[in-house]
């Protein structure tokens, strides 16, 4: 009963993210949270979408969503084997790593020197 309470109202939610190179701004929704890399905590809701922006001045930013990072079915696996220190929130859920490349043309017009 207390799993599917948790489930229902949420629950805290850790996750590491890095950056190469590192030292990129993270954004949760509209807040600043950190710098690459740095654990960050969000709060996770059934059915809602949690959305992390991580930013490089001169790169493009990658967008992540931190929701499919839970699920019943997910949670339930992490029960299962134990992953005691998942559950309780004392280590990172998952590891996100965004890799920022320069801005370029489309798709098929990069080069080698474009990816550095």
């Amino acid at each position: 009963m207390l799993f599917l309470g948790s489930f229902l109202g949420g629950c805290a939610h850790r996750a590491l993210i890095e950056s190469d190179p590192p030292g990129a701004s993270i954004r949760v929704g509209h807040k600043t949270v950190g710098v690459t890399p740095a654990e960050i905590k969000v709060k996770w809701v059934p059915f809602k979408s949690i959305p992390v922006t991580v930013h490089m001045p001169g790169r493009r930013q990658v967008e992540l969503d931190l929701s499919s990072d839970l699920g019943l079915m997910r949670l339930g696996w992490q029960a299962l084997t134990f992953q005691t220190g998942v559950l309780t929130g004392k280590v990172p859920r998952s590891t996100h790593r965004a890799l920022f490349v320069r801005p370029h043309g489309f798709v098929g017009t990069w080069n080698a020197d474009d990816v550095k």
